[in-house]
């Protein structure tokens, strides 16, 4: 066996990295930026995984009867929170859900819905998967092979803008997020009122006094 197909040791592989490390300005500080933004993306990323479990869970079906415990719900989820599926799905899941809720959307809303959810998936795999290119001055991703298939865009090789139109994503889910919630509340409401006759805080209040009766008793 040559020289050349030994396996580098550990060790070998370590001092070669300490030398390099020297040769990159500022390395420590570049390390502790993209800590802090790696952190931020998967926070952001948790928040908005966490509003579609609870969207998808409890939103999707009308007035669902339960014949085993002879209960109506006049809102159901389309999943059990025991049968999350990974984010893409999620992410396909919330799109057929606010079509529903909003089928006077043109295409063009449906196009950007779709591609911007899209968008913000492929971003968050960037943040999560690739590594870091230390050497040039500009922060940027490692585009080339095996990672170029991450890079559905090219502008997202740069870190900044990669994380600039990321937060954007996010701000923008966020907001058809709660418009989609508003509307569901309110058709929550007006099925109430129409099938039951009550208002959903005379329900809930009714329920809150069934139960304190029920631990007094």
């Amino acid at each position: 066996m040559t020289e050349d197909n030994n396996i580098p040791t550990i060790e070998v592989m370590k001092k070669k990295a300490l030398k390099i490390a020297e040769g990159i300005p500022n390395l420590k500080e570049k390390q502790k930026f993209m800590a802090e933004i790696r952190g931020i993306t998967i926070e952001f990323s948790i928040i908005i995984e966490m509003c579609f479990n609870n969207l998808i869970s409890a939103t999707g079906k009308e007035m669902i009867f339960d014949h085993p415990n002879k209960e109506l719900y006049l809102i159901k989820g389309i999943r059990t929170k025991k049968d999350m599926p990974k984010f893409r799905t999620k992410s396909r899941d919330m799109i057929k859900l606010i079509e529903e809720t909003f089928p006077n959307l043109d295409g063009e809303a449906k196009t950007n819905l779709s591609t911007n959810l899209e968008r913000f998936e492929a971003l968050r795999d960037i943040f999560a998967h690739v590594p870091i290119n230390w050497e040039v001055r500009d922060l940027e991703f490692i585009s080339d092979i095996p990672y170029k298939h991450f890079f559905k865009d090219q502008t997202w090789k740069n870190v900044l803008y990669a994380h600039k139109e990321f937060v954007g994503l996010f701000q923008w889910i966020i907001d058809v997020i709660l418009g989609y919630n508003r509307s569901i509340l309110l058709k929550k409401e007006l099925l109430s009122q129409i099938f039951l006759g009550k208002s959903q805080a005379e329900i809930q209040a009714e329920v809150k006094m069934n139960k304190k009766g029920e631990n007094e008793n």
